[in-house]
């Protein structure tokens, strides 16, 4: 096999790298009150995968909302941007990513979240260094849980499909990334064992599980084999 095969892993966002999810249930039942509705766990599951554009426009249809899409867009990211403000990184986060940097990985994110905040959330948290690409919500067409968002990674990246994996915590993202042809793990809580993962899916309950992975490409160099 060619030396110049890349591998690639590329991360999701909320709930994976960013310990966000409490903050965005927040953001959620915040714009929910000031629609006058009540937010439900089955609505707020929802968000979790699609882009944020697409969640709002879904609630505004759901929710018979009079505002125009774009007022409510504008409202609801102004909330995200507020509170992410405090989202710092999860348990085993940090010790991951640099475990990829340093066994040589092409590192990406792969988040429904926008690509600007995203980078803004990693230059703040001083992660951005262990980072190469960046695939946001305005990069596709079609968000998870469609296969384009992992797609435009590996292009973007120039990693090897079939060398490369996913690391998600929903359903959505997990269907995106096998969708895509990705060895895909997920970061699961104890709440998310009647999930139907997808097949092949691995669960993990800390990042820091998938260091022995990384580090194997190393010891895969030093005995020549690629």
């Amino acid at each position: 096999m060619s030396r110049n095969v890349r591998r690639g892993i590329f991360f999701d966002l909320d709930g994976t790298l960013a310990d966000s999810v409490g903050v965005m249930r927040r953001v959620f039942d915040n714009f929910a009150q000031s629609c006058g509705r009540e937010a439900s766990d089955a609505e707020f599951d929802a968000a979790n995968g699609p882009p944020m554009v697409i969640f709002v426009a879904a609630l505004k249809r759901n929710w018979e909302l009079p505002q125009p899409l774009d007022e409510l867009q504008r409202r609801y990211s102004a909330l995200i941007d507020a509170a992410y403000l405090d989202v710092m990184p999860t348990n085993g986060a940090v010790a991951t990513l640099e475990s990829a940097f340093r066994n040589g990985w092409s590192v990406g994110l792969v988040t429904s979240n926008t690509a600007v905040r995203s980078r803004a959330w990693l230059a703040r948290t001083r992660l951005a260094q262990f980072v190469d690409i960046v695939v946001g919500s305005e990069d596709v067409c079609l968000g998870k849980p469609e296969p384009e968002p992992y797609r435009i990674a590996l292009a973007r990246s120039g990693c090897a499909r079939e060398l490369s994996i996913a690391v998600e915590d929903s359903l959505h993202g997990t269907r995106s990334a096998t969708a895509a042809g990705l060895r895909t793990f997920a970061l699961h809580a104890a709440d998310s064992s009647q999930i139907e993962w997808p097949e092949g899916v691995r669960l993990i309950e800390s990042l820091e599980e998938l260091i022995p992975e990384l580090s194997r490409q190393r010891a895969r160099r030093v005995a020549g084999l690629r």
